[in-house]
């Protein structure tokens, strides 16, 4: 797409925002569905049903990926192909994920044996069915994320998140033990397949590799890149289930889980609406470069008061909302929310690199983390989970810090730009977090229950890091203010010129 086609950025920022207004409302409600039977879960179910069902989940995760083959990505980045070439790209979908699913079966007796655990195999057997469900989404997802459609992106999530917890729920209390954490997304992710296919129906045609050669580079490239990170993201739990045991991987999973919640749900949902657009003005820098600094702004302010509020209060949070089994994921959950922030301003620098086409180089900075994530790990967990989570950070600038030069370079972007964007949520999550601190140590009385120190502090969190805001970068919040309101003007008179 040419600058010249690329649309106004005020219609790209109705449309932008008009996206985050639909996946916000998809998440709200989805969100605290999934919260409730996690809790659930957690609460009848025990932390090696949990480590179990992860592992298999680990190994679930890295095929997946494999059998996907980045056909979704491409279809989302490579505007210019057409109804016969997606038809032959479902095709390759499906074979790859049939492959997938053939290894994963033969492989399963080795995962088994691996971590000393027969009922490794069937859950791994199982999980692999999923890969036939990724066949029939990749392409489909790929057209409505490519158009924009995020009313129908979000009402598929939404059907899907919601169908999974209440299989999940009530496979619990059926007594199913740990299959319950199969069963339930199992089926949700069914559910999101058949409904995206019926919105975005594509045939199969037999594959010509002329005609699909170019665009499997570049899915390869992307799947690739994908499975390396998915190799060492996963990698912490495959060593601590395999070196400390399924109790200690499934507290571990279950403060990664906790961690990574902010950005799972309000992060993800900004991205997933900036990748659709990012696709659609790869051809213009400075639009690139616009909407990168304000997307890293809104991603900074509304995922780091939560994240590192999260380091803060996490042992009173564990002890109220989880119950005292879950002790052992306190320090791991520490570590991991601090992270949480470095990985989701990485992921957005990756995303647009990926959307500017750089996928070679994405992959190998995928491969220098696949050498040196595994290592690390293996060595962090002689001195147990939290220093497994602490590793994430140590690592960080190592493997975080050439992607983002490399993409400031492309969007003439400079260091300084990119701080002074951070800069106001940096400033009020410090202040808040030191004034939660003082709070628990000087103010707080010791005797008070657990669930009211943990309220006291949040409120007392939100109040500061608000404070902050409004008291020392006012302009900035005004910014956002009149911006919104400017494009609730502009979409109501677009609704009435259309009537």
């Amino acid at each position: 797409m040419s600058e010249e086609s690329a649309p106004p950025p005020r219609k790209l920022d109705v449309e932008f925002v008009g996206g985050l207004a639909w996946t916000a409302g998809a998440k709200g409600v989805t969100q605290a569905v999934t919260w409730l039977a996690t809790l659930i879960a957690a609460r009848m179910l025990t932390t090696a049903d949990f480590g179990i069902v992860a592992i298999a989940g680990i190994i679930g995760t890295l095929t997946n990926v494999l059998a996907e083959f980045g056909i979704g990505i491409a279809v989302l980045h490579m505007l210019e192909l057409d109804r016969r070439v997606l038809a032959q790209l479902n095709t390759v979908s499906l074979v790859f994920c049939s492959a997938a699913f053939g290894c994963s079966v033969a492989a399963a007796p080795l995962v088994a044996s691996f971590f000393r655990s027969e009922p490794l195999r069937m859950l791994v057997i199982v999980n692999s069915l999923g890969f036939f469900i990724t066949a029939v989404q990749a392409v489909p997802l790929g057209l409505l994320q490519r158009d924009m459609d995020y009313r129908r992106l979000s009402l598929a999530e939404s059907i899907s998140v919601l169908v999974q917890a209440v299989v999940t729920v009530g496979s619990v209390f059926a007594g199913l033990g740990y299959w319950s954490l199969v069963a339930g997304p199992l089926t949700g992710k069914a559910t999101g397949a058949g409904i995206t296919a019926f919105w975005k129906p594509v045939g199969f045609v037999w594959p010509r590799w002329n005609s699909v050669r170019v665009h499997m580079k570049f899915g390869m490239e992307v799947a690739l890149s994908r499975i390396a990170f998915t190799a060492y993201s996963q990698a912490d739990g495959l060593i601590i289930g395999r070196m400390l045991g399924d109790s200690a991987l499934g507290a571990y999973q279950m403060a990664m889980t906790v961690a990574s919640a902010p950005a799972e749900k309000i992060g993800m949902l900004i991205m997933r609406v900036a990748g659709p657009l990012f696709a659609r003005i790869q051809e213009d820098r400075n639009l690139v470069r616009r909407y990168f600094l304000f997307i890293a702004d809104a991603l900074a302010l509304s995922i780091f008061p939560l994240v590192f509020g999260l380091a803060v209060v996490a042992p009173e949070m564990v002890h109220v909302v989880l119950t005292d089994k879950w002790q052992a994921a306190i320090l791991p959950l520490q570590w991991l929310a601090i992270f949480t922030a470095l990985r989701t301003m990485n992921g957005l620098m990756t995303q647009v690199l990926t959307s500017l086409r750089f996928t070679t180089y994405s992959l190998w900075i995928s491969i220098l983390s696949f050498v040196v994530m595994p290592v690390s790990f293996f060595i962090a967990a002689h001195w147990g989970t939290a220093a497994v989570a602490a590793t994430w950070i140590l690592t960080a600038p190592l493997l975080m810090l050439p992607p983002a030069l490399k993409l400031f370079r492309e969007i003439n972007c400079t260091i300084w730009d990119y701080a002074r964007i951070l800069a106001p949520a940096l400033v009020g999550s410090t202040a808040m977090v030191g004034g939660v601190l003082v709070l628990k140590q000087w103010t707080l009385p010791g005797a008070w229950l657990p669930i009211w120190r943990l309220a006291i502090e949040v409120t007392a969190g939100g109040v500061i890091y608000g404070g902050i805001l409004f008291g020392f970068y006012r302009p900035l919040v005004m910014r956002y203010v009149q911006f919104f309101l400017r494009l609730r003007k502009d979409r109501e008179g677009a609704l009435i010129t259309a009537v």
